[in-house]
């Protein structure tokens, strides 16, 4: 494991290391990224090594490919306009395959059937790195499959670029591995912005179901005869969440499997446990037997009765287990709630242990990382393979960071109040009166973003002379993307800068980069705890049980501190950047340690004064 700031070359570094043992073993490259922006970074960075062994005349065949899920690469119009989640439009496109409606895999066949291997289909392209938009290019030209032209050229590739889930997500891993032909012991695995993983694998590892799911189940049900029970079980489950979301206060509430269990099949008139369960194995059969009828009349088919099955199946399968945690969740959206019943996974390390054993050797990269918090979350230690942690120093000038944690302010509880709010502001003028282009607040909570916003900070933005965009949880990836691009423009003259507003774990605070004059200065408003859910409880105690102790450190404190490091590592993301970095709660002064060590390193305490930030921070930017 490597943790090293942004900025200090780890793909580069990763890659050139990499590849003399992947080509002397014979073996593939695995590199997995959390977001399509960081996998076309990998592309990039691989075209100069490319370039490199080109203009120096080897004959090493450097070859790679990005891809991305099938929804991002489709371009069958039908699929698209569902707007289906994965393992839905997997069904569907498998079904518009089988009975020839997809024109454009016919096209892929008829052409991939005249060539001795896919690469020479565009041998210009594909016998180069390539990103996924460079191959959604030219099969748009050509009329060809994206999605199963990447699929048909991994086997051919000697790096693939992809996100977390190719690899993390079984029923995705699966078919994955089955195009490459390879097994895992057959890859080098990179995991890039390794922290992100944690989260990932417990994803993966979790389930849901809501009424939506369950009102398209009953119209599949009662559309292909089922048996009257099967349709009686949907319409308990579909009470269950109805009365629980009219009398539901709060946002989650613990769910007991074994009684709920118990509850369901007495309410079929079920005896014991074991009629119950074969009940659901019927139900999963019926679902296969839905989807060949819907095959046969030439129909799409979204398999909903199938993933109810399979919920029910997972929740048998770990009902006993305490790695995993049952709830009721409840969400407002643009004033609408929605309910669901979910299965919550609580240990990565069930997803990530056997994949770690299985492949040659594995590299994890971070710029903020712990890496003994991460080698116990991910069982590094475990994986039956030696494990080394390596902290780089930072390469960054002590002149060109200034990072300040204040005193005075605090945003736990019952100190969210007008008054404190206000007091933020005014530090956080002092912070843009200094500051000469644009200014990053990645709040805590959209609470203490709105407490922001309703005690003056618009006012305080515009006295500054800046423009204020916000960072609102309903915005689509484009319309997000286009704020942040107007938001960088705002740096450059005639502009006097702007504010960019969001909260910490946003994909502002973390998937986006700020390098020159982009961000200049940051603020973190507040320490980014989550609120203390059951299911945040839950993971507490189950990780005191299985980290000696470690419950709160592990799932309360360090996930906090990893938004927080990550948001302010924003602004500094090239050697040459200068950034001013604000920890605006003082109980970061307790949590210090926690703090991203090239950052650590420059900490200066700002006693709660008037300008005592102006004092330090206008001579850092206007010397």
């Amino acid at each position: 494991m490597l943790v090293s700031p942004n900025g200090t070359g780890k793909t580069i570094i990763a890659l050139s290391g990499l590849l003399p043992l992947a080509y002397e073993k014979d073996l593939k490259i695995i590199y997995t990224c959390r977001t399509h922006s960081q996998n076309t970074r990998i592309i990039k960075e691989l075209n100069k090594i490319f370039q490199f062994l080109k203009k120096n005349n080897t004959k090493i065949k450097l070859n790679g490919l990005s891809i991305r899920g099938r929804n991002e690469m489709c371009l069958n119009k039908t699929l698209l306009s569902l707007k289906l989640n994965p393992r839905e439009s997997m069904s569907v496109c498998n079904d518009l395959r089988k009975n020839n409606n997809c024109i454009h895999f016919l096209n892929l066949l008829k052409k991939k059937d005249r060539v001795e291997t896919p690469v020479l289909l565009a041998p210009d392209l594909f016998n180069k790195p390539v990103d996924a938009e460079d191959l959604i290019k030219f099969c748009k030209d050509e009329k060809l499959c994206p999605y199963f032209l990447s699929k048909f050229l991994l086997k051919e590739m000697k790096i693939i670029i992809c996100n977390y889930q190719w690899i993390f997500s079984p029923y995705i891993q699966e078919s994955f591995l089955k195009f490459i032909d390879q097994e895992l012991h057959k890859f080098i695995l990179v995991i890039d912005e390794c922290h992100n993983l944690i989260d990932t694998a417990t994803d993966v590892n979790s389930e849901k179901i809501s009424p939506y799911s369950l009102r398209l189940c009953l119209k599949d049900l009662e559309m292909y005869r089922s048996p009257i029970l099967m349709q009686s079980f949907i319409k308990i489950l579909m009470n269950l969440l109805k009365n629980k979301k009219e009398y539901f206060k709060g946002e989650e509430q613990e769910v007991k499997p074994d009684i709920f269990l118990e509850v369901i099949y007495k309410k079929l008139g079920f005896r014991d446990l074991i009629e119950f369960k074969n009940f659901i194995k019927d139900l999963y059969d019926f679902s296969f037997s839905i989807h060949e009828e819907k095959i046969a009349n030439g129909d799409i088919s979204r398999d909903f009765v199938g993933s109810l099955a399979e919920f029910w199946l997972k929740w048998l399968k770990t009902y006993l287990l305490d790695s995993y945690f049952y709830c009721y969740n409840l969400k407002e959206k643009k004033g609408k709630r929605s309910i669901s019943l979910e299965i919550v996974a609580l240990d990565p390390r069930e997803i990530t242990i056997p994949i770690l054993k299985n492949v040659y050797t594995c590299l994890n990269l971070s710029g903020t990382a712990n890496p003994y918090v991460y080698n116990y979350l991910i069982g590094l230690n475990e994986s039956g393979k030696s494990y080394k942690g390596i902290i780089a120093d930072s390469p960054f000038k002590k002149e060109n960071i200034k990072a300040f944690i204040i005193e005075g302010v605090n945003t736990k509880n019952d100190n969210r109040n007008p008054a404190m709010f206000k007091k933020m502001n005014e530090k956080i003028d002092e912070v843009l009166y200094c500051t000469p282009a644009n200014s990053g607040i990645f709040c805590a909570s959209y609470k203490i973003l709105k407490g922001l916003v309703s005690n003056g900070l618009e006012l305080i933005v515009k006295k500054n002379n800046k423009k204020l965009f916000f960072e609102e949880s309903g915005l689509s990836a484009s319309e997000n993307a286009s704020m942040v691009e107007d938001f960088k423009s705002m740096s450059q003259p005639p502009n006097n800068g702007a504010v960019l507003l969001g909260v910490c774990g946003g994909r502002n605070s973390e998937g986006e980069d700020y390098p020159g004059d982009f961000m200049n200065s940051v603020v973190i408003a507040g320490f980014p705890y989550h609120l203390p859910t059951p299911r945040v409880e839950a993971k507490i105690e189950y990780y005191n049980k299985v980290f000696n102790k470690q419950g709160w450190n592990f799932a309360y404190l360090y996930p906090a501190i990893q938004r927080a490091n990550q948001a302010s590592g924003r602004p500094i993301r090239r050697l040459t950047d200068k950034g001013s970095l604000i920890f605006m709660d003082s109980r970061f002064i307790n949590k210090y340690q926690w703090i991203s060590e090239w950052v650590k390193k420059e900490l200066e305490l700002v006693p709660d004064k008037k300008n005592a930030i102006s004092q330090r921070l206008y001579p850092f930017w206007n010397s």
